[in-house]
């Protein structure tokens, strides 16, 4: 299982659209008290927000309160206005009204796999800010190697709207994917595809992916882009951002489990000749000693090879 943003995604989503719906506003403002709202969000999209009106050179209010609707956006109080920034749902659950033209400009980019946050101020929508975040140049051919190398399914999960979801996983060639998907809904599709008889991999890169990966067969946590609960959790953290390295930690794992068996072998055979000839009354105990530190060292002899390995 994948999750979308920060791992089959790069995980840098760009503002493309900033579109004022309200004749006294300006793209500009729209801009600046979505930032406001985000300020102090980590999420990947508020980092954007922050991000192009930094490169625009656009002041950002202050504002004095923040409340993080999960799911859903955000709530803040700024300049003495109420702002509510997040998805049509938002807007609707706090009955702002959401014009026809604002829909039809969602549906469009949502369309266009860009994520819509729309911006309402005491109660009014005034705007919206689109941001796309782009497919890793990697996954495509990553996904269809470790279709070839036997991986049956491949899931992918995204708290994006679904319409978003169907262009990313139809671009990746991924038939299987659920959206809209919050982080305790990830844990419950681990566990799902577990009582299905499945070994689940889950790899991922956020807060909200840790509960996944903690409880995943294999947790693969994305090394650069990952935050620190989500490599602390994962049982694999990748040194880069490189989805190829995922074909490495099975080539890898694999010739691990090779080593092991053969290090077990190696072990077994070495005590049971030491029983045999001690039986005898052949075998001293210096020569048992001799004996049981040479496989010893066998062992660690063999293991050895696995520092011999080199990535492509």
């Amino acid at each position: 299982m994948f999750d979308k943003t920060g791992t089959l995604t790069v995980g840098r989503p760009v503002v493309t659209n900033i579109i004022a719906m309200h004749k006294d506003w300006e793209p500009e403002q729209v801009l600046a008290y979505a930032a406001s709202s985000e300020i102090h969000s980590r999420h990947p999209l508020a980092e954007a927000v922050i991000r192009s009106t930094e490169e625009r050179r656009i002041s950002i209010p202050p504002h004095e309160e923040c409340e993080v609707l999960v799911g859903l956006g955000m709530r803040t109080w700024a300049d003495g206005r109420t702002l509510l920034l997040g998805s049509p749902s938002l807007l609707q659950s706090e009955n702002v009204k959401v014009s026809k033209k604002a829909s039809e400009w969602v549906d469009r980019l949502r369309r266009q796999a860009e994520t819509p946050l729309l911006l309402a101020v005491d109660g009014t929508l005034v705007g919206l800010v689109s941001l796309r975040d782009e497919v890793r140049p990697e996954a495509a051919e990553v996904l269809k190697q470790l279709r070839d190398n036997g991986v049956r399914r491949i899931v992918m999960l995204t708290g994006d709207h679904p319409d978003i979801a169907k262009v990313v996983a139809e671009e990746l060639g991924i038939d299987e994917w659920r959206a809209e998907v919050m982080p305790e809904d990830k844990l419950e599709v681990v566990r799902e595809l577990q009582d299905d008889g499945y070994i689940v991999g889950m790899v991922g890169d956020g807060v909200n992916d840790a509960p996944a990966l903690a409880a995943a067969d294999i947790g693969i946590a994305m090394g650069l882009a990952g935050t620190d609960v989500a490599v602390e959790t994962a049982d694999v953290a990748l040194a880069n951002d490189d989805l190829h390295r995922l074909l490495d930690v099975r080539d890898l794992g694999g010739r691990a489990v090779e080593v092991i068996r053969q290090n077990y072998g190696m072990s077994i055979a070495v005590n049971a000749a030491g029983l045999l000839i001690g039986a005898g009354g052949a075998l001293s105990p210096v020569l048992a000693a001799i004996l049981h530190n040479a496989s010893s060292v066998a062992v660690v002899a063999n293991s050895s090879r696995l520092i011999r390995y080199r990535l492509d």
